[in-house]
């Protein structure tokens, strides 16, 4: 949907641009009206899907696009007639229209790939969350709004689900779970039933600043870690608190859903590797098995998520080939598996004895 969202702008941005060159006579100039439509889509697709080169892009230009067709908003509105345009508007419309052209090649050739369920054994749900983790979180009604969001993939077949077959995954905050779908949705085709939530309570904030709101808060973690890693490194016992805060709010919901006796197996990304590792310390019967990605030496992109197939762009800047066959999520969800299985089958044979 977010790709749609962006080649859709920039398309009306590329039309209402393109169109003062076709004025021969005095008419009206409806097509004026896209440029205020464009900009109140483009805010939608920043609020819907966050911040990024595109979505940035799209916001300014459409800006730009609507201030300087402010008169000619005007003039329509007023049910009046046009016959030209100034030179200046025609340069304008010039050089917004080429923006435009290459951000629509750029969108294209940077799209991110999707796993189907049609191509692979799968179905996924998001339930909207509201509550903080002193107090706990629950389910934000429709008409409400919500700080977190919880993600659920699992196997279309129901009679291949069990107790013994739920994931939690704790992705790192220079991504997202939408970042890790790819790896996420290969679990659940292999039978596993996958939990994974974003927060954005007020009471566990990474950055202190405005870009703690979701729209900002994964560009900025990127941003920060790609120009100053030391100072993202130093902030890993800080990470791993409010991971471990994360990490006991998901246990609270699931265990309202499977038992209080109920374990489960985790993954994690980097930034919740320490974290799981204390859960283990503090509350080992939660626990049946652990993986965590960024110790299979394929994956070449920890802390990102999987961000050859679900952000081109970012991966493209890292200097990393695009990956049309999903190998990386393919291998690691096949590794998960064969861990877990492991795991699973130690523990029936520690029954049997």
């Amino acid at each position: 949907m977010k790709f749609y969202g962006e080649l859709l702008v920039f398309v009306l941005l590329f039309i209402t641009n393109f169109r003062v060159f076709f004025v021969r006579a005095a008419r009206h100039d409806p097509l004026v009206v896209l440029a205020p439509s464009t900009f109140i889509i483009a805010i939608l697709q920043i609020f819907a899907f966050g911040v990024d080169v595109f979505t940035t892009l799209g916001l300014l230009i459409a800006l730009l696009v609507l201030l300087s067709n402010f008169h000619a908003i005007f003039r329509y509105s007023e049910n009046l007639y046009i016959d030209h345009y100034s030179p200046l508007m025609m340069v304008w419309a010039v050089f917004t229209s080429i923006i435009s052209a290459i951000a629509i090649i750029g969108i294209i050739i940077f799209a991110p790939q999707e796993l189907t369920n049609k191509e692979i054994n799968f179905t996924e749900s998001q339930t909207r969350l509201k509550g903080n983790f002193r107090t706990g979180f629950e389910a934000a009604h429709f008409y409400s709004s919500a700080n977190a969001i919880l993600y659920e993939f699992s196997p279309k077949n129901e009679d291949t689900l069990s107790d013994e077959q739920i994931v939690l995954f704790i992705p790192d905050k220079r991504a997202d779970t939408e970042h890790y779908k790819p790896y996420l949705q290969l679990l659940a085709d292999k039978g596993f039933t996958v939990y994974s939530a974003d927060f954005y309570a007020d009471d566990c904030r990474w950055l202190h600043t405005i870009e703690d709101i979701k729209i900002l808060r994964r560009l900025a973690m990127v941003a920060r870690n790609e120009l100053k890693p030391s100072f993202f490194a130093a902030q890993r016992e800080f990470y791993t608190y409010n991971i471990s805060l994360e990490i006991n709010a998901m246990l609270k919901i699931l265990s309202e859903k499977y038992g209080e006796d109920a374990s489960f197996y985790f993954v994690s990304d980097v930034m919740g590797n320490t974290a799981i590792n204390d859960l283990i310390v503090k509350q080992k019967s939660k626990v049946k098995g652990v993986f965590f990605l960024d110790s299979v030496k394929e994956y070449e992109s920890p802390g990102y998520g999987f961000i050859k197939q679900t952000d081109p762009l970012l991966a493209f800047y890292k200097q990393l080939p695009r990956d049309k066959s999903f190998y990386e999520a393919k291998l690691l969800s096949e590794k998960t598996k064969a861990q877990f299985t492991e795991k699973l089958t130690e523990k029936m044979e520690e029954k049997t004895e």
